[in-house]
């Protein structure tokens, strides 16, 4: 399965989740059907690495940070929680020899709040300038580049970035919506997530 590229998305527009949690998402309108679920059941196969990125104290830029907390310990797949420093968990990424890495944040789509898409390193470069000090974009060709895994970013749409803020309920039913998503796609199990210092932490981290 190395080596397998990301099947390419710039002809599709972003996808709506709905504001509720839930399984049933639409599929993509002009798009013969496919679904976000399908999307993901093709990228997420073999060992997985999920890599969730976000300021948990600046409103909706917490999205990655939040979505990896509501998946640790309940997918057999290693979760790490790089909140606003991804840089500092690439070698993690590297280390567990993954088949696909998938990351989550929080980017500017042009869309309503909470709108979520799924992107490459290529099409994500087409979208933002990266806040991080790494560009997010640069962090994905790497981890394809060693590994050679599939490797994709899970965006969604901020609403409000503001310190001090909690999610927009916008982002925060997305969030909710893509967690419950991501365990049905993905087997169940469990593997010591990795986050930052007092976090549980796997062999990897």
């Amino acid at each position: 399965m190395r080596g397998r590229q990301v099947q390419p998305l710039l002809h599709r527009p972003p996808l709506r989740l709905p504001r509720r949690s839930g399984l049933h998402l639409p599929a993509d309108p002009g798009d013969d059907g496919v679904s976000l679920r399908a999307e993901l059941a093709e990228l997420l196969s073999g060992a997985v690495t999920i890599v969730g990125i976000g300021n948990p104290v600046r409103g909706d830029d917490a999205f990655g940070s939040l979505l990896a907390r509501l998946l640790a310990g309940r997918v057999r797949a290693l979760v790490i929680d790089a909140e606003d420093v991804p840089e500092n968990f690439v070698l993690a990424a590297i280390t567990a020899s993954p088949d696909a890495v998938l990351f989550f944040d929080a980017i500017d789509l042009g869309e309503a709040p909470g709108t979520a898409a799924l992107l490459s390193a290529r099409e994500l470069s087409s979208y933002m300038a990266s806040t991080h000090r790494m560009p997010l974009s640069m962090l994905m060709e790497i981890v394809r580049r060693e590994t050679g895994a599939r490797v994709a970013v899970l965006a969604v749409q901020p609403g409000h970035t503001e310190l001090a803020m909690p999610p927009s309920p916008e982002v925060a039913a997305s969030a909710a919506s893509l967690a419950e998503l991501l365990i049905d796609v993905l087997p169940s199990g469990r593997v010591a997530p990795c986050g930052p210092s007092g976090a549980e932490r796997s062999a990897s981290c």
